[in-house]
């Protein structure tokens, strides 16, 4: 009693410890039986059960060895260290466990004697939760099993779970819940009855529900994805498998490797092999980061199989002879006879009848010892076939009666149908038309048997369900047709009368709309004119020069630097003209009478324009001369064509007009006619208009500067601050300076 007493105690606490995983860890808890909760110094076993199943089994045994004289009570537990004692409790999980890794291990039959040993040994501390789970791995390792599967026993087995259910024995978690339906369910699909199974799914998403914690929802999904893959419902099969994947919150959870295996099958089924190859390499990408050997062989034969059906040989090969050194380490003989088998089907599609034969001879051996009579039949069969191909008839005429005895013992008319048909064709070569015409009709005989059996496969519920489905469509489709039309028929009528209403309005609304928009643009317009002039000369201002900024890069984009300069004879001439009367006029007169100057001043030097000038104001003092020129041309005269211009200018006032003219060309390095940007540039004609307004203020007349680089100066000098580098160049000697007075009296400093 108070051993009971206790285990309810641990049980409680294991109870508050999970609620506080589910308030304070985001961790996502695995489904199934992923991760099962065992001693800290069995964790090493988990993490290799994928990969190494066997070192699995053997770090358990070994504990369990170490442990065999000290498991205590639950009430020993309690006071003692857990690393140094176990519980039965713990006893049961850890066997559990064991079983597990036969089973990733490919060993069914030792997995369910393990549990089966749990199970018949009864214990009065056993929690009756923990033998259900028991019995639930067992019914799941007996649906799952690819060795020795026994879906009939796996009913039974979860019979039991679902009878203690019944009687109120057993009360599951949610999870419990989930794990049961999931697992009747899968024993339902191995036994065709998709509507049961589909019920069960149905169920268990509903549990997924809730556990929000878990990968159940995804589990689910693809559960029922893979009940309609069954049915070849591809397409809602593949609709689940999409949802899993969206439902899934850990990448690691081994449904990751279920979830690709089964979208490229069902690619494969629609003929879709890019995508099939795809999901196939996904699948052995996860298996090959698992560790899990096994499932990546079956992944890599799946890869093979694919590139050989897309006549993509030699890469098939590489898979099948990867699949092969995986499968070896495992011994898995059976395994390894239809890999080598399929090899050498592989080869005899290539036309490598040599390695065709080796491989076929090998296999045919491996089947003949091993019993596997239905895998030696086609073996048989190949090897006939590539002996017809050799014209080696008697050789292919021995190896068919071979399997035409052995299609006898299987008694499977799909084999009979093979077989006769390389039997008439061998018959036919050899000149033996009398056994080639009664071969020819078995042939067509158990052609029509194995149809005949094919469609008698089809359960006859999921015929009716399937048609049910059909016509349920359709009965929706029609009455879908038969509203759209009496709605149609009802607005009729009152959509002809508003017709005419709605067109009125329409082209009403157009014509407001229209007026709107071209009094609009005409305000756009305006605006543009306004934003892109200056406000009293009307010339062009800053924003207009930011959209053309003149430069010969369009022209120099197709060539290097120095290709361009050889191909280029023409600069832009770019002066900057400082208006220094304009001080001198305010100072003087009302703001209304300069600004009308600077009216006329603006409209009198647009017509001084010709085509290959741009004139721009920077600001109310300062303008820009941009004029395209020879290379070697002299900036005397054309500082002497903008002096003229404003000598000639004549208004309403008489007055000294005063201005300083800095000019530099563009390219500023005629080399590298890239290097030095138009923002750089004018920082530059700055730098010369400051030495042009100095010698303006000392020789008490209108002055110029240029300055302009030697030929073979290198851009990296005016990285930086252009200004200042500018300077430097001068004082260098690397920028020439040309003025209309005596340079020295210029303080670049």
């Amino acid at each position: 009693m108070a051993v009971f007493l206790v285990d309810i105690k641990q049980m409680i606490l294991r109870f508050f410890y999970f609620l506080a995983t589910l308030l304070f860890s985001s961790t996502v808890v695995a489904s199934l039986f992923d991760q099962l909760t065992l001693p800290n110094e069995l964790q090493r076993s988990q993490q290799v059960q994928y990969s190494q199943p066997y070192q699995c089994i053997q770090i358990i045994d070994e504990f369990l060895q170490a442990q065999k004289k000290d498991t205590v009570s639950e009430v020993s537990r309690v006071s003692h260290i857990r690393e140094k004692s176990i519980t039965p409790s713990d006893l049961v999980l850890i066997k559990q466990q064991k079983a597990l890794c036969y089973f990733y291990a490919n060993n069914t039959g030792q997995a369910v004697v393990t549990l089966d040993k749990m199970l018949a040994k009864k214990t009065h501390n056993e929690p009756l939760h923990l033998r259900q789970q028991t019995l639930l791995i067992k019914s799941h390792i007996l649906a799952q099993s690819t060795t020795l599967p026994n879906f009939q026993l796996a009913q039974e087995t979860i019979d039991l779970v679902l009878s203690s259910i019944d009687n109120n024995t057993y009360n599951p978690t949610a999870n419990g819940y989930f794990t049961l339906k999931i697992i009747a369910g899968e024993i339902a699909l191995k036994l065709n009855d998709y509507q049961e199974s589909m019920t069960l799914f149905r169920e268990a998403q509903k549990y997924a529900a809730k556990t929000p914690l878990t990968n159940n929802a995804a589990w689910a999904a693809y559960a029922i994805g893979y009940n309609y893959q069954q049915q070849n419902k591809l397409t809602l099969a593949i609709n689940f498998y999409n949802k899993a994947q969206q439902k899934l919150l850990d990448n690691k959870d081994t449904l990751n490797g279920l979830l690709t295996k089964k979208m490229s099958q069902a690619y494969i089924a629609e003929d879709n092999f890019k995508l099939a190859i795809s999901f196939a390499n996904q699948s052995a990408q996860y298996y090959q980061n698992l560790g899990n050997k096994l499932q990546l062989s079956d992944s890599l034969l799946a890869l093979a199989s694919m590139h050989r059906k897309i006549k993509e040989y030699n890469l098939s090969l590489v898979y099948y002879f990867n699949a092969l050194d995986l499968l070896k380490v495992f011994d898995e003989k059976n395994r390894l006879n239809t890999v080598y088998f399929e090899v050498g089907k592989t080869y005899l599609q290539m036309g490598n009848f040599s390695l065709a034969e080796q491989y076929l001879l090998n296999a045919e051996q491996l089947f003949f010892n091993n019993g596997q009579n239905s895998l030696l039949l086609e073996s048989l069969v190949h090897l006939a076939n590539l002996a017809i191909q050799q014209q080696h008839y008697d050789k292919a005429l021995a190896r068919l009666n071979k399997a035409l005895a052995i299609a006898g013992q299987l008694n499977n008319s799909k084999n009979f149908e093979t077989v006769y048909l390389y039997l008439a064709t061998a018959y036919e070569e050899t000149d033996q038309y009398a056994k080639a015409l009664d071969s020819y009709k078995q042939f067509v005989r158990y052609n029509k048997q194995s149809n005949f059996d094919a469609k008698k496969a089809v359960p006859v519920s999921n015929q009716h369900k399937e048609n049910n489905e059909i016509k349920s469509q359709k009965i929706d489709q029609l009455q879908a047709q038969v509203t759209k039309l009496k709605q149609a028929k009802h607005n009729l009528i009152i959509n002809v009368f508003l017709l005419a209403s709605i067109v009125l309005i329409v082209l009403y609304l157009y014509y407001v709309n229209s007026q709107k928009m071209k009094l609009q643009r005409e305000e756009v317009e305006q605006l543009e004119d306004n934003y892109n002039l200056h406000q009293n000369t009307g010339l062009n201002n800053i924003n207009s020069l930011k959209q053309y900024i003149p430069t010969p890069l369009q022209e120099a984009r197709f060539y290097s630097d120095w290709e361009y300069s050889d191909k280029q004879n023409s600069v832009h001439s770019c002066a900057i003209i400082n208006l220094d009367f304009l001080q001198a006029l305010r100072q003087k007169h009302s703001l209304s009478l300069v600004n009308k100057i600077e009216t006329e001043l603006g409209a009198y030097l647009l017509l001084q324009l010709n085509d290959s000038e741009r004139l721009f104001q920077l600001n109310d003092s300062q303008l820009l001369l941009v004029r395209k020129v020879n290379k070697n041309y002299d900036p005397a005269v054309i500082a002497n064509y903008i002096l003229d211009w404003f000598e000639q200018f004549d208004c309403q006032l008489n007055f000294s007009k005063d201005i300083s003219i800095g000019m530099v060309s563009h390219p500023f390095l005629f080399k590298y006619p890239t290097a030095i940007d138009s923002k750089k540039l004018l920082n530059i004609a700055t730098l010369a208009l400051s030495g042009a307004t100095q010698l303006s203020q000392k020789n008490k007349q209108n002055s110029w500067v240029q300055l302009s680089a030697l030929t073979y100066t290198q851009p990296a000098f005016f990285h930086g601050d252009v200004w200042n580098r500018s300077k430097q160049a001068i004082e260098k000697g690397l920028v020439k300076v040309t003025s209309s007075a005596d340079k020295n009296d210029i303080n670049w400093l």
